[in-house]
């Protein structure tokens, strides 16, 4: 039903559009203000159908294409965060314009990357991703989005290409960079993930900057490198569930190149999938944020729920 206002009645006219059109706006199930993004991690086979391909069948590998049509799909979309291994097998420029710019790089002019140990040393994937990719050589940086405040961190080949340890130029730079920008609502993303149920299990390299992050109160953490889904809840600085100040993370590494096993499932590990490709849609509000993994067309499996920032 449209909204119908008797402009000839400057009271009336307050009062529907100042004061109810927002609440009709909540009843239609409008939230025009509040940002939408997308995450995804480990997306494209090689242009030449090697690598991943060659031991897999079509149906289980290089769904780039399907994945990024999601995205497309989503309306309003403010954002896209990859979380590293962009382009299979490592990297390579050539690779990355006959592959992945062919898929998600039709999303590129709103992708904020995050490299990971397929990029190698990087030369292909600051070449495609340029500025938006961070300084050349570091890859962390930070941005805001709507109300909240995200952070882009490297741990490239277990932090092995840029440190990230306790005495790192780039837990010193994260340090600052949280004390200069306290929203109330922060989200972090990076490759290896800091805890993981998947083939690689847990990264104990950022150890350093995950304790950073929890003592910040930081409310989420995105990761890839593993290639499944799975959902945490929320964890303190050692790992431990704390559902009041901990960090909810997820790992989304389904963004089409193949799926991997799951090994040793860890404590707080709470919905996991290994035969899905997909991506993890956020919403994000101003006190709090709504995530949905949303699958590709024919497959079912899905996760959602809402949670608060600290």
């Amino acid at each position: 039903m449209p909204l119908i206002v008797n402009t000839a009645h400057p009271i009336l006219l307050y009062l529907c559009v100042v004061v109810l059109s927002p609440f009709w706006a909540n009843a239609q199930g409008l939230n025009r203000l509040d940002p939408v993004i997308v995450a995804v991690g480990d997306i494209a086979c090689s242009s030449s159908d090697k690598g991943h391909k060659r031991q897999l069948t079509q149906v289980e590998a290089c769904r780039e294409m399907e994945t990024s049509d999601l995205a497309l799909q989503i309306d309003n979309l403010a954002a896209v965060l990859t979380l590293g291994d962009h382009q299979y097998p490592n990297g390579a420029i050539g690779d990355f314009q006959s592959s992945y710019d062919r898929s998600w790089g039709r999303l590129k002019s709103i992708t904020h990357p995050s490299m990971g140990n397929h990029e190698r040393l990087g030369e292909g994937y600051y070449t495609y991703f340029g500025a938006a990719a961070g300084p050349r050589g570091q890859g962390y940086y930070s941005f805001d989005i709507g109300a909240w405040h995200l952070i882009a961190l490297n741990s490239n080949s277990d932090c092995r290409i840029v440190a990230c340890d306790s005495r790192s130029a780039q837990l010193a730079w994260l340090r600052e960079d949280l004390a200069t920008h306290q929203s109330l609502c922060t989200l972090a993303y990076w490759h290896q993930p800091r805890f993981s149920s998947g083939r690689h299990q847990a990264n104990t390299e950022m150890s350093a900057i995950w304790e950073e992050l929890y003592a910040s109160n930081v409310d989420l953490v995105l990761s890839g490198h593993d290639h499944d889904y799975e959902r945490f809840a929320p964890l303190d600085g050692d790992g431990r569930v704390d559902e009041i100040r901990g960090i909810h993370s997820f790992i989304v590494g389904t963004g089409g190149v193949s799926h991997t096993e799951f090994s040793i499932i860890q404590p707080g590990s709470t919905v996991r999938n290994n035969d899905t490709f997909g991506v993890l849609k956020l919403v994000l509000h101003p006190t709090g944020y709504e995530w949905e993994f949303v699958p590709v067309a024919g497959e079912t499996f899905t996760d959602k729920g809402k949670g608060r920032c600290h």
